[in-house]
């Protein structure tokens, strides 16, 4: 057989097999997403009967974890953090969350997320509110990402269910 015809052959394949391809038992169903480990708030947002809001809320609180390791990030990289004290950093969370959610709190439909996000974050942090350095600065940006990672895992497996 020539190159040519070969290519053709080949060409046609790959032509039948992605018209075939989707009418296949066990295609286009997607493998669940993969658990990264940290505080389970899968458990958490399942505990809600409105399992698309609680995707969209576990999402939100994923991007304000992000948001907040990000600017406790970006602080530590100015020539005069604001963000200097454990006090600060509890404070700005408080804050942040305050503003994102118009005085709200994501506890409300979710009494578990205190207790879950609470007990992670003691278990990394503490609760020394004095001055911080650059790596304890760095181990708040770390559980705030890694909070964020697991309620956006809790939100893509939500919205995979």
């Amino acid at each position: 057989m020539k190159g040519s015809s070969l290519v053709v052959l080949s060409g046609v394949a790959l032509v039948a097999y992605s018209l075939i391809a989707p009418r296949l038992p066990g295609s286009g169903i997607a493998p669940p997403p993969i658990n990264p480990g940290g505080p389970d708030l899968l458990t958490v947002f399942s505990q809600s009967d409105q399992a698309q809001q609680a995707a969209a809320d576990a999402c939100e609180f994923g991007c304000l974890c992000e948001s907040i390791a990000e600017m406790i990030d970006f602080d530590g990289h100015q020539t005069e953090p604001q963000l200097t004290t454990g006090q600060q950093l509890d404070n700005f969370r408080k804050l942040s969350r305050f503003y994102q959610l118009h005085g709200a709190s994501y506890a409300q439909r979710y009494p578990a997320l205190a207790e879950a996000a609470g007990s992670y974050l003691q278990n990394e942090l503490g609760n020394d509110g004095g001055k911080i350095d650059p790596a304890r600065r760095a181990r708040w940006i770390a559980a705030y990402r890694t909070l964020a990672t697991s309620a956006h895992y809790a939100s893509d497996y939500l919205e995979w269910k």
